[in-house]
C-alpha cells in the first residue's frame, strides 16, 4: 500500500513540476515577448536614422507563416532557420556564443596579404612612383617572416571584421565588448534571419558603439555571393582598398549560403590589391586631357536625342582573343549590317582578314602607345580610320587618325577635373565611360553602352587563355614573328567557358571579366549582349555559337550613319585657363596636413594606426570636393604605401619590430609626399615620356 502511495505521490510531483516548468516558460516567453517587441522598436528607430534602406526592407519583409522564436531556458530567442530540421542555438545562446567568441578570437582566422613575399622592382628613371615603389620593395623584401612569430590571437583594436552570419546576432555586441574595429563588414545571406535578429539582440546599441569608436559599419543582407563580393568591392573601392586588405573573418554558424560567400570573398580577394592607379598615371592622364582639349579634341556628350541615333544599329565589339579565328567569318559576312568596334590589336588582325572597322578603340595613355602604333603601322596607314579613346591619351595618338572621339576614362584624375568643368562651362558633364578598365575591350564595350547601342555582340572578347594554350587569334601580330609583343603570364584564374572549354586568366584579365560583368548586370533590361564562342562566361550576357549570329537586314547608308554618329554625339570644349582651375594651393595644403598628421609621435600600433587614419580621411575627403582630381593624384600611391604598412601593422607579435618596418615603410611615403607637392606644380602639364627599351627609337617620332 506504502509503496502506491509512493508512486501517486511521485506522479503528482511529477505533474506538479511539469506545471511549474510550464508556467515558468509561459513567464520567461511573456518576459521575451515583452523585451523582443521593444528591442524590435528601438531597433527599427535606429535604422531608420542610420541605415533607412533596411528600415524600408524590414518594414515591408514578410515573414513565412511558421516564423517563429523560441524561448530557451536561459531567457533568450532561439530560431529554426527555414530549410533546417534543429534550431540555431542550444538551450543557453548567449554561453554558447560567449564559447565562441572566445574560441574564435584566442586563434583568429586572418585574412591578409603577406607583403613580405614582395620582389624587388627594377629601377624607373623617369616615373617618380616607381622610384618610391623600388625603394619600399627593398624594405619589404629584407623582412624575414620566418624569424617572428605570427599574431595569433585576436588584439583589442583591429583594422577590419568580416563577419560572416548574423543568426540572431549573439555574438555581433559580445565581439563588440572586448575588441573595436574600423571597420565592420556583416553580412547575413538569410534575410530571415536577420529581422529575427532584431528582436534579440540591441542593433541600436552596436550602431551606437561603432558611431561611437569612430568606426564604420556595412551590412549586405539576403545577397548570394556575386552580389556579396560586388558589395564588398564597391566599398572598398569608395572608402578605400585598406578597409578590407587585412580583415579578421568569422564565421557564426554554418550554411552552404554563408560557405559560399566566405569561398567568394577569398576567391577574389585578388582584386581589391589591384587598379589601385598611381601619381605618375594620375598626373601624365591629366596632362594628355588638358593637351586633349587645347588641340580641339571631340568629346563624347551622350544625350539622349544622340541616342536615339544607334539604339536600333547592332554593334560588334571585337576583342584580340583565340575565338576571334572562329568568328572572322561571322564578322566579313555582317561587316555591312553592324557597326565593328575594334578593340586594341584587334584591329590587325581584322585588317589582316581584309577587315576595316568603322572605330578602331585605344585605352592606355603611356607614349608607349604611341610606340606600338607606329611599330604595328599598317601599310595605308591611320589615316582612314576612326579612333575612340580616352581623355588620357597620349596626345599624338590622336593625330595619327582621320577623326578621333573622346569618353571619360573615370575614376581618374583627369577625368573628374574635366567632368567638373565641362558641366559648368557647358551646362552637361562630358560622358565618363563606366567600368571602361583596364583593357581596351572594356573601354570598346563601355562606349557602346554609354552610347546607347542596344544589341551589342562580344566576338574574341575572351578574357583568359584557351586550355589548349593559344592566347590569342592566329592573326595577332602576337603571333607575328617580325613585331613580336610579349604575352601576359601568370594565368592561373580558372573561369567557366561560355561554352565548350574553361579559360584560364590572369588577376588583370579576372578584373576585366569582373567589369564586364558589372557593367552588364547593371545594364540588364536596357540592353541585348551576346557573347559569342569560346571564351569566359559573362554574368549578363547570352552565350551564342557563331552559327547563330544572324542579322536581317544591312544598314542603309552606314558610312553616313558613321559620320551623324561622330557629329551628334562628339563636340570640343572649352575650360579656359586651365591653371587657374588646378587648386595648386590646395594640393599643397593637402601635403602639409599629411605631413603633419604623419609627424605625430608613434608608440604603439594603435598610435600608428590611427596616423594612418587621419591620413587616408583627409586625402578621401578630397573625393567629394571640388577639387576632387586632388584625391586622384595621391589615391594611388597613398594605397600602394598603407596596404603593407596596415597589414604588416597587425602580422606579428613583436609590437616594437613591427614600428621598426612601420617608421621606415612611413618615412619613404612621407619623402613621396613631399616631392609629389613640388612636382605637382612643375609637371601638370608635362606628357608622358615612359616607354620600353624596344620602342626607344620611335621616341624622336
Amino acid at each position: 500500500m506504502a509503496s502506491r502511495q509512493d508512486e501517486i505521490n511521485k506522479l503528482l510531483s511529477q505533474a506538479e513540476d511539469s506545471i511549474k516548468q510550464r508556467q515558468a516558460h509561459q513567464q520567461r516567453e511573456a518576459l521575451f515577448a515583452e523585451q523582443a517587441n521593444v528591442r524590435f522598436a528601438n531597433n527599427l528607430a535606429a535604422f531608420e536614422k542610420f541605415y533607412p534602406d533596411i528600415a524600408e526592407a524590414i518594414k515591408h519583409f514578410q515573414t513565412r507563416d511558421d516564423f517563429c522564436l523560441h524561448v530557451t531556458e536561459s531567457g533568450h530567442g532561439n530560431f529554426v532557420p527555414q530549410g533546417e530540421k534543429a534550431p540555431l542555438y542550444s538551450d543557453d545562446p548567449i554561453a554558447q556564443t560567449i564559447a565562441q567568441v572566445e574560441k574564435y578570437t584566442k586563434n583568429a582566422n586572418f585574412g591578409r596579404t603577406d607583403y613580405t613575399n614582395t620582389s624587388r622592382w627594377e629601377s624607373d628613371d623617369e616615373r617618380m612612383h616607381i622610384q618610391y615603389m623600388r625603394r619600399l620593395s627593398e624594405v619589404l623584401a629584407d623582412i624575414e617572416p620566418q624569424q617572428l612569430t605570427l599574431m595569433k590571437a585576436l588584439p583589442a583594436h583591429y583594422p577590419t571584421a568580416l563577419i560572416f552570419g548574423v543568426g540572431l546576432g549573439y555574438h555581433i555586441p559580445e565581439l563588440l565588448s572586448r575588441h573595436s574595429f574600423d571597420y565592420m563588414f556583416i553580412c547575413e545571406p538569410d534575410l530571415e534571419l536577420f529581422f529575427a535578429s532584431l528582436f534579440c539582440i540591441d542593433w541600436a546599441e552596436v550602431i551606437t558603439k561603432i558611431d561611437e569608436q569612430g568606426g564604420c559599419l556595412f551590412l549586405s543582407l539576403g545577397v548570394d555571393y556575386d552580389e556579396f563580393f560586388d558589395e564588398i568591392y564597391r566599398i572598398a573601392d569608395d572608402i578605400g582598398s585598406f578597409s578590407a586588405i587585412n580583415s579578421y573573418c568569422y564565421q557564426h554558424y554554418p550554411s552552404v549560403q554563408v560557405n559560399e560567400l566566405i569561398r567568394s570573398f577569398f576567391d577574389n580577394y585578388y582584386q581589391l590589391q589591384q587598379g589601385y592607379g598611381f601619381y605618375n598615371d594620375a598626373i601624365t592622364g591629366l596632362a594628355h586631357a588638358v593637351r586633349n582639349v587645347e588641340a580641339g579634341a571631340n568629346f563624347l556628350f551622350a544625350t539622349n536625342e544622340a541616342k536615339e541615333v544607334v539604339a536600333d544599329i547592332p554593334v560588334f565589339i571585337v576583342g584580340n582573343g583565340p575565338s576571334l579565328d572562329d568568328a572572322i567569318e561571322v564578322i566579313r559576312a555582317n561587316q555591312d549590317k553592324a557597326i565593328i568596334m575594334a578593340a586594341g590589336t584587334a584591329l590587325q588582325s581584322l585588317l589582316k582578314a581584309g577587315i576595316v572597322p568603322d572605330f578602331h578603340v585605344l585605352v592606355e595613355r603611356p607614349k608607349i602607345t604611341y610606340d606600338i602604333l607606329k611599330m604595328l603601322e599598317p601599310e595605308q596607314g591611320y589615316g582612314d580610320l576612326n579612333l575612340l579613346t580616352v581623355d588620357v591619351m597620349y596626345p599624338d595618338v590622336l593625330d595619327m587618325y582621320k577623326w578621333a572621339g573622346i569618353g571619360l576614362k573615370g575614376p581618374e584624375a583627369a577625368s573628374v577635373f574635366l567632368s567638373l568643368f565641362s558641366y559648368v562651362n557647358c551646362g552637361m558633364p562630358i560622358t565618363e565611360l563606366i567600368a571602361s578598365s583596364p583593357f581596351v575591350s572594356n573601354t570598346a564595350l563601355s562606349f557602346a553602352a554609354m552610347m546607347g547601342f542596344k544589341n551589342v555582340y562580344l566576338l574574341g572578347v575572351d578574357n583568359g587563355y584557351h586550355l589548349s594554350g593559344q592566347t590569342h587569334s592566329k592573326l595577332s601580330v602576337y603571333q607575328d614573328k617580325d613585331k613580336p609583343l610579349s604575352v601576359l603570364e601568370g594565368a592561373n584564374i580558372r573561369f567557366e567557358g561560355n561554352f565548350d572549354n574553361d579559360v584560364m586568366a590572369t588577376p588583370l584579365m579576372a578584373i576585366s571579366k569582373s567589369n564586364f560583368d558589372r557593367l552588364l548586370t547593371a545594364l540588364a533590361g536596357s540592353i541585348n549582349a551576346y557573347n559569342v564562342g569560346n571564351g569566359a562566361k559573362l554574368r549578363g550576357a547570352t552565350p551564342v555559337r557563331e552559327g547563330d549570329v544572324i542579322l536581317e537586314e544591312e544598314i542603309i547608308g552606314k558610312h553616313q550613319l558613321i559620320e551623324d554618329i561622330k557629329s551628334t554625339f562628339f563636340k570640343t570644349i572649352d575650360l579656359g585657363d586651365t591653371e587657374q582651375l588646378m587648386s595648386f594651393d590646395d594640393f599643397d595644403e593637402l601635403c602639409d596636413y599629411i605631413l603633419d598628421v604623419g609627424a605625430r609621435s608613434v608608440k604603439t600600433r594603435e598610435d600608428a594606426n590611427s596616423v594612418l587614419k587621419a591620413e587616408q580621411r583627409v586625402v578621401y575627403a578630397y573625393k567629394q570636393s571640388k577639387a576632387q582630381h586632388l584625391f586622384h593624384l595621391l589615391k594611388g600611391t597613398l594605397l600602394y604605401f598603407h596596404c603593407p604598412m596596415i597589414s604588416l601593422l597587425y602580422q606579428f607579435e613583436d609590437e616594437q619590430q613591427t614600428l621598426q618596418y612601420f617608421h621606415e615603410i612611413h618615412s619613404l611615403w612621407l619623402d613621396f609626399v613631399k616631392e609629389a607637392k613640388s612636382d605637382f606644380r612643375k609637371n601638370w602639364r608635362t606628357k608622358c615620356t615612359w616607354t620600353k627599351p624596344e620602342y626607344e627609337h620611335y621616341k624622336k617620332g
